[in-house]
């Protein structure tokens, strides 16, 4: 089980930039000198960058979609200048872009909407008010076409060399009931009327549309980094295991996920033989409270659970429209990272040892699950008891433990 791969960065930013295109003056302040130094002096050695971002509009001077370029943008080479500045000082940049959800084509083209069978529009956020960019889009209709097209667009626009990985976000079940996925539906034997048998369907399109990114990846730019953010990794992830290259857990302890899924879903995920990051975020509570930070005690106790659990660390954060990192945001990241830095010689290229195996009563993951009572329960008591444990499925290697 390594914890962290040979040369696997481990101090990481996930940088949001979900920036409407009723904001003006965007990126105005940019500096890309500026930029990757106040990185390097806050101990990064990776930021994922954003390509696109949940509105629809593209942050790179793109050959293909032009017209997708954020309207406001006045430094169309915002993502390459972030990219070569970074490069400069060895800090990698992975480029983020957006699938379930994309605020652009959700109102340019409604045939691409995903529907629940009385023909309403899936909302992946039903309880946050109107207007909002969380309609889902179908991967049956022809924006799969455009989300193939939108990542050779990134490639040919950046060049492959600037192109050191892929973070493609939003791959959340979606039980559409349009008449495309009927007929899917209808071919793999599923019933369509059953929302259970819906979610299991749209687990298998996820996992063909994540093969067919693979195949592009590997094609046209071997060695990048590729990872699926689904928000939960667990066993239902093992049927397209293969297509990822690491795996992230997205784990925002003061937002909706609470203290304790990181530990649960870490102590199972590293038994997965792929390299590991945990995923917390600069914010007061999670994706959206842009405006907070987080304080120094919670940021230091997450990033050091991720550390003693055989992970690498990432801090989400939202760069402000006109294009500034904040400076009390990196200052706290800068106070945190420098440890993490410090611990390398102790945390990298190590292996997790346990005594005890817990088996999980999770096998499949549809839109109504949560983690167990029981499972939550007996990480609580084991860890208040010291003792070193891993979680597994039925699948995995039962005689290492004693």
């Amino acid at each position: 089980m390594m914890s962290t791969a040979t040369g696997f960065p481990n101090r990481q930013i996930n940088l949001d930039f979900h920036t409407s295109p009723y904001i003006e003056h965007v990126a105005d302040d940019f500096d890309a000198e500026e930029f990757a130094e106040r990185l390097q002096r806050s101990h990064v050695n990776s930021i994922t960058c954003f390509a696109r971002d949940h509105h629809g509009y593209l942050f790179y001077p793109s050959k293909r979609h032009p017209e997708l370029v954020h309207p406001h943008l006045s430094d169309r080479n915002l993502l390459l200048e972030q990219i070569d500045a970074c490069h400069k000082r060895g800090i990698r940049v992975p480029v983020y872009t957006s699938v379930g959800w994309d605020g652009y084509s959700a109102l340019n083209h409604p045939e691409w909407l995903a529907r629940d069978p009385q023909d309403n529009v899936i909302n992946g956020c039903p309880s946050v008010p109107k207007p909002n960019f969380y309609d889902s889009l179908c991967l049956n209709s022809n924006y799969r076409a455009y989300l193939i097209d939108h990542l050779n667009d990134i490639i040919d626009s950046l060049g492959p060399d600037r192109v050191d990985g892929l973070f493609l976000d939003i791959f959340s079940l979606v039980p559409c009931d349009c008449p495309r996925c009927r007929e899917q539906m209808e071919r793999h034997g599923l019933d369509h009327t059953d929302i259970r048998q819906r979610e299991r369907y749209s687990a298998i399109l996820l996992d063909e549309f994540r093969r067919e990114v693979h195949d592009l990846v590997d094609d046209r730019v071997p060695g990048a980094t590729l990872f699926f953010n689904g928000g939960h990794i667990g066993p239902s992830n093992k049927t397209s295991l293969d297509t990822f290259t690491h795996l992230e857990v997205e784990s925002l302890p003061s937002g909706f996920w609470g203290y304790d899924n990181f530990p649960i879903v870490m102590r199972y995920v590293r038994n997965l033989g792929k390299p590991v990051v945990g995923m917390t975020g600069k914010f007061h509570t999670a994706w959206g409270d842009f405006h907070s930070l987080k304080n120094e005690d919670a940021m230091e106790y997450e990033c050091f659970q991720m550390l003693t659990m055989g992970a690498g660390c990432s801090i989400g954060d939202q760069l402000h429209p006109r294009g500034r990192l904040s400076d009390a945001t990196y200052d706290l990241i800068g106070r945190v990272y420098s440890q993490v830095e410090a611990l390398e010689p102790y945390t990298l290229n190590t292996d997790t040892m346990a005594d005890i195996a817990v088996m999980t009563p999770e096998r499949e993951w549809n839109m109504d699950s949560a983690l167990s009572d029981s499972l939550i329960g007996a990480n609580r008591m084991l860890t208040e008891l010291g003792c070193q444990f891993d979680i597994i499925d039925p699948d995995m290697d039962f005689t290492r433990y004693g």
